[in-house]
């Protein structure tokens, strides 16, 4: 039974590394883990309990992630906006550079890296949420 218990901690090992910025994968990934989890066998009473929890919340941590990825099209679509409103930044600096207009591409340049910062947040909100 020892030997299970330390095969199914290497499990957790890297159930707990997982991924979940890509659900679809993270979700596969455990599932597969599942599977080597459930063919490894019994462990000790004593470890069972904190292996078995441990495994529970990874499992949640999987599926929160998804959840994430539906629950809020507001927050998606105002990441999405912001990534928009960067580029058209981006794209202003770029028509301002080539006209000669040095000051007005530098002001776009530096509006659209804001914009991007902001973008990148949000999108990091939406990843990291519990």
């Amino acid at each position: 039974m020892r030997a299970n218990a330390d095969a199914k901690e290497a499990l957790l090992a890297e159930a707990e590394r997982l991924d979940t910025t890509n659900h679809e994968a993270a979700r596969a990934a455990l599932r597969s883990i599942a599977e080597k989890w459930d063919a490894i066998g019994k462990v000790s009473r004593e470890r069972a309990a904190e292996l078995e929890r441990r495994l529970r919340a990874v499992e949640k941590k999987v599926r929160e992630a998804g959840e994430a990825d539906w629950s809020d099209p507001q927050a998606r679509a105002r990441a999405e906006q912001f990534r928009a409103r960067a580029e058209q930044f981006e794209h202003q600096a770029e028509k301002a550079a080539a006209a000669g207009r040095t000051k007005e591409a530098d002001e776009a340049k530096a509006n659209a890296e804001q914009w991007r910062q902001w973008a990148e947040a949000a999108a990091d909100a939406l990843t990291r949420r519990p």
